[in-house]
């Protein structure tokens, strides 16, 4: 009974290494999307602000 019960005891923490080792490499995965993405938006903001000044420039042109 003791040796079937320590079997199981490390089929049940073998199966939990495996566990945390996939969420680990899912949590990695997801860092890694919210940088690119805090990226792209970061990039994005630039070319709004950008945008926004050339429109702001190109109507005082108009305006002369």
């Amino acid at each position: 009974m003791i040796k079937g019960h320590s079997d199981s005891i490390e089929i049940l923490i073998g199966d939990l290494i495996f566990k945390l080792g996939k969420a680990n490499q899912q949590i990695h995965q997801l860092s890694q999307r919210v940088a690119q993405l805090e990226f792209l938006l970061q990039n994005q903001q630039t070319e709004a602000i950008s945008h926004s000044h050339h429109s702001s420039f190109v109507k005082k042109i108009m305006a002369q």
